[in-house]
């Protein structure tokens, strides 16, 4: 065999590489929410093996370039999402599945978790009975009997959704809270 051809060889796993780390960001970028590896696997019949590297490429890219884009780890889970610097232009844009004084009460369960329903209720109003239902209902808290009222926290699908990656609780109150317009 030739160095040309070996050249060639290479270009061509080059580019299959590409193609692939390509296919995942196309892939994160229409899910709309955080996808496991396998989940990623399933969709582009790619190996485990081949998904997991190029996973880790495309997270490398994106850290490397100046972008508003980040992919985010979430737990197992991988999200092509604004970074937390940009978030705030593109929520203005975005169609709201939570209401602003939804999203606040949100922040605040996050922030106090785990909250009594009455706390809640002096913090928020009347309202909260409706956010709840509605956070309820979309998985993103607990809701446990506590005496005559309620403690809630928030579920594990919370930090999914909001497409967050804190380390600890107090981080997580700190994101959310900037996130609700709290600070």
């Amino acid at each position: 065999m030739t160095d040309s051809e070996v050249d060639i060889i290479n270009e061509d796993d080059g580019e299959a590489e590409k193609d692939i780390v390509q296919i995942i960001e196309a892939v994160l970028f229409s899910a709309g929410r955080p996808l496991t590896v396998p989940e990623i696997e399933e969709a582009i019949g790619i190996p485990r093996t081949e998904v997991r590297e190029a996973v880790k490429k495309l997270r490398r890219m994106y850290q490397n370039r100046k972008s508003a884009l980040e992919i985010n780890k979430i737990g197992r889970k991988y999200s092509l999402q604004l970074s937390q610097e940009y978030n705030q232009y593109g929520m203005k844009l975005m169609d709201e599945d939570i209401s602003k004084p939804i999203l606040k009460t949100a922040a605040l369960i996050a922030y106090y978790q785990p909250v009594k329903q009455s706390e809640l209720k002096k913090m928020v109003g009347d309202q909260v009975y409706d956010h709840v239902d509605k956070l309820q209902g979309m998985d993103l808290i607990l809701v446990e009997r506590d005496g005559r009222t309620y403690s809630i926290r928030t579920s594990p699908k919370f930090q999914e959704y909001f497409g967050l990656e804190a380390k600890d609780r107090n981080e997580l109150k700190k994101i959310m809270a900037k996130r609700a317009g709290l600070n």
